[in-house]
């Protein structure tokens, strides 16, 4: 596996010996999509000039979202218990899986609630906010005070993984240095577009 890296748009690309391409990193899909040509172009340059980009899917979407309101996440899990799990020794927050749109939420006391999915997102927080409503309670002032600091210094950032391979018109190309394990850092943003 040979690992890449992109500055512009900001992303992380693992090649596999096989063909297939995981990027992550990126904040839209448009990012993604972008993130797979540039590597695309940068391997090709590198001695494949037959190589092109096939099987390009978003496979997840990360995003984070911040209710107007803190949650009592014990009570919370208590009653749905069936599909939420919340093990406070091991992680802050409960674990809650949607079924339909097919999501794994992660929701903190604090009113953040983090989604993993690849589906509509929007449906999936409409579905959750539903839920959560139920067992709002009121933030501190210092609560807020922090969140508007964090919000502040972060930003809000969506993050795309996608899949894809690289298909050769005569021969099998192998991008490997041999080893599995081992992996090799490019920076690729050198001034080749």
């Amino acid at each position: 596996m040979v690992t890449m890296r992109l500055r512009k748009p900001y992303t992380t690309a693992s090649i596999w010996s096989s063909g297939k391409v995981t990027c992550t990193g990126a904040t839209s899909e448009d990012e993604a999509k972008q993130a797979a040509r540039r590597i695309t172009r940068s391997v090709s340059k590198l001695g494949y000039p037959k190589l092109r980009l096939v099987n390009y899917r978003v496979v997840n979407v990360l995003g984070t979202c911040t209710m107007p309101f803190a949650i009592k996440i014990t009570p919370f899990s208590a009653k749905h218990r069936d599909i939420a799990s919340y093990e406070p020794e091991l992680h802050p927050g409960v674990t809650y899986r949607l079924k339909e749109p097919k999501a794994t939420l992660k929701i903190f006391s604090t009113g953040s609630i983090t989604h993993l999915c690849v589906g509509n997102v929007q449906s999936a927080i409409e579905h959750i906010y539903s839920l959560v409503f139920e067992f709002r309670k009121e933030r501190s002032p210092e609560d807020i005070r922090t969140m508007q600091a964090t919000k502040r210094s972060r930003g809000f950032k969506r993050k795309c993984s996608s899949d894809f391979g690289f298909e050769a018109d005569e021969e099998c190309i192998t991008i490997d240095d041999g080893e599995e394990e081992e992996a090799e850092d490019f920076d690729s943003d050198q001034s080749h577009d």
